[in-house]
């Protein structure tokens, strides 16, 4: 088998260490000069970068046992313990297959009730803000709305009172992520020997430090909190000695949810630790990706403003005068297709990672055991192989007949494949519903003087916020 093209590791680290540092354009610059499989030497490895749609069947569905999450799961790890997202094996197994009922449409009406309840708040205060020829960061806005939703959905409504120290923890854990994701310090595994390397970026990393204390004590605030709900709730539930039977799909949270999954014969299915893990989870997959999205989608909004008219024109016809309900939401399409569009030309996961766990053979090309597939979706969503004016919003494009005609893995906001997200029922089920009330009552427009800057970190996010103007619709 041949070996893919690429640069020597010097050149990539010349460019990753840069003050300018740019991993989107470099990605792109890489895949123009060498074609859709670029090898990049990282210290006694290789990372590959896979541009086609063959090679992503190839790692994503075809020979997926052969691949394991990436190395950037190892951040997450440590906080999200051996949730969906980091697990892998039979653990991962077993936790999918309980946790996949949960999102089923009995239980999404009662989150998208909660969804409305919030959202709705959102707008009275968006509205005042109008009223006042107020402007927000529309991105600070969404994280705030995400999280009360993933707080209230996860935990429950009686969270009320702790959902400042859940916000508070949140913003100091993923300000550290974000930190640790983009520190130079990971750029040495490029340099020859830099596998040997790892293990000293991990001990600097971990050194004791005023910043390493405070994402400390937010790990244990919200550990504190998820820990006592799980508790109460599974007092309640003793209390209560509840039948041996199939899920209560009235339950009003997730926690009680994965309290009642029962295994195969019957039997609680999930200790303390796993719902905990699992709560963690669905507290970062549920919350910032959600938000960033959001965002994403009213700038594209505020630059085709005729979008908001044709989301209004829709609403009025399918809801008249009264709020949206989750059925509500198969006819309120434009919402959808927005949504979709811009997860399209921004999404917040905006490269996926595998590695290869036996060697293995993709387009002709050898692939080492330990090597690090990267995808970049945000990538592939823009490449005119698959896309017509691919950088033209064009939320049409995602009507039924159109999107039965494209093809396969060329649109991947959630990812592929068995790991594909699980939760993205629930995510496009809140996006709908925000935009259906949002779009209602307020329309944002953008700052003339801001100047947007893609930050492509942990997620795809506007570097500075989204500071935007708010108005009411006349």
């Amino acid at each position: 088998m041949q070996q893919a093209p690429g640069p020597r590791g010097r050149e990539v680290l010349a460019v990753a260490l840069g003050r300018k540092r740019d991993p989107l354009r470099l990605i792109a610059q890489l895949h123009e000069k060498f074609g859709d499989m670029v090898r990049i030497p990282v210290g006694d490895t290789a990372q590959f970068l896979l541009g086609s749609l063959d090679g992503v069947k190839h790692v994503f569905l075809d020979q997926h046992r052969n691949y394991s999450k990436g190395p950037a799961y190892e951040l997450l790890a440590s906080i999200l313990g051996k949730g969906l997202v980091t697990s892998e094996g039979e653990h991962w197994k077993k936790q999918r297959k309980l946790i996949q009922p949960i999102f089923q449409k009995a239980r999404l009406r009662i989150f998208s009730e909660i969804m409305l309840d919030l959202v709705l708040e959102e707008v009275r205060a968006l509205e005042a803000l109008a009223d006042s020829d107020g402007s927000a960061d529309v991105f600070s806005r969404m994280m705030d709305l995400a999280l009360k939703i993933v707080s209230r959905t996860v935990l429950g409504a009686d969270m009320q009172g702790q959902e400042r120290k859940i916000h508070d923890s949140f913003t100091i854990i993923l300000h550290h992520i974000e930190k640790l994701s983009t520190s130079k310090l990971r750029f040495l595994e490029l340099l020859p020997g830099g596998s040997r390397l790892r293990g000293l970026r991990k001990w600097l990393t971990g050194l004791p430090s005023g910043e390493r204390k405070q994402f400390l004590s937010a790990i244990e605030a919200l550990n504190g909190v998820i820990g006592g709900v799980i508790s109460q709730r599974r007092a309640e539930m003793n209390s209560a000695k509840p039948a041996k039977s199939a899920v209560d799909s009235s339950a009003p949270d997730l926690v009680t949810l994965l309290l009642q999954t029962q295994d195969e014969s019957g039997r609680l299915a999930m200790s303390d630790i796993e719902i905990r893990d699992e709560v963690m989870t669905l507290f970062l997959a549920g919350h910032e990706t959600t938000a960033t999205a959001l965002t994403w989608t009213f700038y594209l909004l505020a630059k085709h403003p005729e979008y908001y008219g044709k989301i209004r024109t829709e609403i009025e016809s399918v809801l008249q005068d009264r709020a949206p309900t989750l059925e509500d939401l198969a006819s309120l399409g434009m919402c959808q297709w927005v949504f979709e569009e811009s997860m399209r030309l921004y999404p917040p996961v905006w490269r996926l990672s595998r590695v290869a766990r036996e060697k293995d053979e993709i387009q002709g090309y050898s692939v080492p055991s330990g090597s690090v597939i990267l995808v970049t979706p945000y990538l592939i969503h823009r490449d005119p192989r698959y896309w017509e004016h691919p950088e033209t919003f064009e939320p049409e494009r995602f009507c039924p007949e159109r999107s039965a005609a494209r093809q396969r893995l060329a649109y991947m906001p959630f990812g592929a494949g068995p790991r594909a997200c699980v939760g993205a029922i629930f995510a496009m089920t809140e996006a709908q519903m925000i935009l259906a009330v949002i779009c209602r009552r307020i329309f944002f427009q953008l700052e003339p003087d801001h100047q947007l800057v893609l930050e492509p970190r942990l997620l795809l996010r506007p570097r500075g916020g989204m500071p935007m103007s708010v108005h009411r619709v006349k």
